[in-house]
């Protein structure tokens, strides 16, 4: 599958920030990956207050248009100052479904890889300004961010190459399933869900649920 060029990205971007987001749907053979190799886990506390009455999860592709733009601009102007003082709990999750394109697995390979060896606050920097690359990935350039972050450049490479954390995000995919997500970028505010939302929507269901 050929990927999307960053000035497709950006050319979307600006077309779209009027209104929703365009999101992203998987195939008949989406789903789950068949891992191999070692595997191992790493916890991610979510961002924020994890102890929270409202948690916001959202599920992303790094691959997918929608989720970009949800990362540069709908998180910056609906969620950033409520994670930021402590009124909700973020968590970001795993959901790939740009069939054929293999940057939707290894980003969050890389990802989790910048959890296990920087830490949290490396982790939430890194999804978010990777996706500066978006239908243009290397290794070079994810590994690279990495070590910026604060990351052992070769763990990174390793796990792009490796995925180890496969099994991972093969967990995250099933949960999303078991939550009705057919699509990327799906936001969760608690219970409520919503598609592709737009920053005044997503905005508007954060604060219904903190008043």
């Amino acid at each position: 599958m050929q990927g999307y060029s960053r000035r497709a990205l950006l050319a979307s971007a600006g077309a779209l920030s009027a209104g929703a987001l365009a999101g992203c749907t998987g195939g008949d053979d989406g789903g789950e990956r068949e891992c191999s190799g070692d595997q191992r886990d790493v916890d991610v506390e979510p961002a924020g207050d994890p102890d929270s009455d409202v948690t916001v999860a959202a599920y992303e592709d790094f691959e997918c248009p929608g989720c970009g733009q949800y990362a540069q601009e709908v998180y910056p102007a609906a969620v950033e100052e409520f994670v930021e003082a402590g009124e909700v709990a973020y968590e970001h999750r795993d959901f790939p479904v740009t069939i054929g394109d293999e940057w939707s697995w290894r980003v969050p390979n890389a990802a989790f890889a910048v959890a296990e060896d920087a830490g949290e606050e490396a982790y939430y920097a890194f999804i978010k300004e990777v996706y500066q690359f978006q239908g243009e990935y290397s290794e070079d350039d994810v590994a690279g961010l990495a070590a910026e972050l604060g990351a052992d450049e070769d763990v990174v490479r390793e796990a792009i190459e490796e995925e180890p954390f496969c099994e991972q995000i093969n967990d995250s995919v099933a949960e999303a399933e078991d939550r009705d997500v057919t699509a990327t970028p799906t936001v969760f505010v608690n219970d409520e869900q919503l598609e592709a939302p737009d920053s005044g929507e997503l905005r508007e269901a954060i604060e219904a649920e903190l008043n």
